[in-house]
């Protein structure tokens, strides 16, 4: 996510730089080749194409509309993992007791189930962002957002096993690394330790319910993300978007022609500045949507995953009693993951 309000000269120039220049020299062969000729065939009526370029606006405009809606989509996924993970540990803490224990646990066993059960969570929020971030077929051809972030070193990758290392044993580690979807596993972890807890008295049945439920949430909400991840914004808007936008800047410079051809004299060279300006909104709307469409992509426009499981983290240690808290995730040259 750019937390900047406005965009840096060296995060925009990548984006525009090849585009500007094929403007620039596009236009000022078309020019010059009238200015050399006076060749009619290189006029056309404005009409025509202002009416294309109307169409494309709002053709474009419906995919950029549909592409916010995505990442709208998976920050709302992740603000309500956020709110469920608070309520897993106020719950995790006030539920498991001994109210109800046949043998009642010492305050240190007691503090450990709660323990292991909130860090088994915190491992199950890392486990889904490492998977969100994993690369589809369809974003191996490293765009411009993706070159970005592979060029900061505090943005590489993390290693699945790493990342889980923080917060449970090792071998659990081992055997959560054999399996085909570690979050899903870790919240069937989950599930077995709440039914181990309410078969020693520690969780009564109403509790256990409510936890269960919880549970029920999490996937929910993993399910929500995983069918942004894996269910791309659909190519036949995507593809003609972009095919339409470039139709309309191709054909431009012909009308432009026409128009300053009008005012005579040294105008028709004023076709350039115009003509490079318009281009280069049209084709800057079809970029804005086509770095939306993924809101998991691991790029500049990602939803900052890495930021919010800290900011869990920090919570719901917290609520545990502890002291040595990690610090907030910073934005690294105006970019937050």
């Amino acid at each position: 996510m750019y937390t900047r309000k406005r965009i840096a000269f060296r995060h925009l120039w990548p984006f525009v730089w090849r585009s500007l220049t094929f403007f620039i020299l596009y236009s000022s062969a078309i020019v010059g080749l009238y200015v050399a000729t006076n060749w009619p065939l290189l006029t056309v009526p404005f009409i025509p194409i202002a009416t294309i370029g109307t169409a494309v606006a709002f053709y474009v405009g419906f995919k950029n509309n549909s592409a916010y809606d995505r990442l709208w989509e998976g920050r709302r996924v992740w603000g309500s993992l956020t709110n469920a993970s608070r309520s897993w540990a106020i719950m995790v803490i006030d539920y498991v007791t001994n109210l109800h224990a046949a043998s009642p646990l010492a305050a240190s066993e007691l503090g450990e189930h709660h323990r292991l059960l909130i860090y088994r969570h915190l491992a199950f929020l890392n486990a889904l962002r490492l998977q969100l971030r994993s690369r589809q077929v369809w974003q191996e051809h490293h765009g411009t957002e993706l070159q970005i972030i592979d060029q900061i070193d505090a943005f590489h990758q993390e290693k699945m096993d790493d990342e889980l290392g923080l917060f449970l044993p090792k071998e659990e580690v081992t055997r959560l690394l054999k399996t085909a979807n570690i979050a899903t596993q870790l919240i069937r972890e989950q599930s077995a330790h709440l039914r181990e807890l309410r078969a020693q008295g520690l969780l009564s049945d109403i509790y256990h319910n409510e936890l269960e439920r919880l549970l029920v949430e999490l996937y929910n909400q993993q399910g929500a993300a995983e069918r942004l991840k894996s269910f791309p914004f659909p190519r036949q808007y995507a593809f003609f978007s972009y095919i339409f936008v470039w139709l309309f800047i191709l054909l431009l410079p012909f009308g432009l022609i026409t128009e300053m051809a009008k005012v005579g004299g040294w105008h028709i060279w004023l076709t350039i500045p115009f003509y490079t300006l318009i281009a280069w909104v049209f084709n800057t709307m079809e970029v804005v949507g086509d770095t939306s469409e993924n809101p998991f992509e691991n790029s500049i426009n990602d939803v900052p995953m890495s930021a919010i499981c800290r900011n869990i983290e920090i919570d719901l240690r917290d609520m545990l009693g502890e002291t040595n808290l990690p610090p907030r995730l910073q934005a690294v040259d105006n970019i937050l993951m």
